[in-house]
């Protein structure tokens, strides 16, 4: 099998995105639009994909905070080689499909081929196997860095909530008038009645009836009336 480099459009080797809602109830819509990857895959790689061509992008990994789950980590991949990855097992009639020809349209992120006294290079088999090597290490270092982050960052969480918690225990004790400021019963006034765990409350819903209700809320949703 011989490879051949070819060089790639700016932007062609990041991934696809996506987009979606998602219920958040604590926004004034009620939703929120949130964005990822559509596939670890690069646009240009699915588009070689797709036009049925074997293909080669070197690739490094990294650790990134996860933007939506707080303390979780991931590793990404991206692009170890800018601008440029690696063809294989091209025939004649497959360079006009790569790269195009009057009224042959080429592969989209493909921007050229890389020429050697005006012929495709040809890829030392070698040099392919260090790239690999180097990817292959790349990603399990950056897997164990993400493990590592994500037990601290864990752990962190873990004591930040116990904290927040026992403010709110001081603020919000038995007898004390609130107001629901989330969910569906915000707005009204209510009488905290008990702890039930470590994140929930119980507390007495005043109404102008004089009805009673009785609801478990997370104490994020109270604050203190007055």
């Amino acid at each position: 099998m011989t490879w051949y480099a070819v060089r790639t459009l700016p932007g062609a080797q990041r991934p696809k995105r996506e987009f979606w809602t998602e219920i958040a109830e604590h926004t004034r819509r009620g939703y929120r639009v949130v964005s990822g990857t559509a596939s670890e895959h690069s646009a240009v790689e699915l588009a070689l994909m797709d036009r049925g061509f074997t293909y080669y992008m070197p690739t490094e990994y990294s650790v990134v905070r996860n933007r939506h789950r707080k303390g979780l980590y991931e590793v990404r991949r991206f692009a170890l080689l800018k601008g440029y990855l690696f063809v294989a097992d091209l025939a004649d009639a497959d360079w006009p499909r790569l790269v195009g020809a009057p009224g042959i349209p080429g592969v989209p992120g493909i921007k050229g081929v890389v020429a050697n006294c005006g012929k495709p290079f040809a890829i030392s088999p070698m040099d392919l196997f260090r790239l690999r090597m180097f990817e292959q290490h790349s990603r399990a270092e950056a897997e164990n860095r993400a493990a590592q982050l994500s037990r601290v960052e864990e752990k962190l969480l873990r004591e930040r909530k116990k904290l927040a918690a026992r403010g709110a225990r001081k603020k919000l004790s038995a007898g004390r008038d609130v107001k629901l400021i989330w969910g569906e019963k915000v707005g009204r006034a209510a009488t905290v009645q008990a702890w039930e765990d470590q994140e929930t409350v119980r507390v007495l819903l005043r109404s102008l009836d004089e009805a009673e209700e009785t609801i478990v809320v997370p104490y994020q949703f109270l604050k203190v009336a007055g």
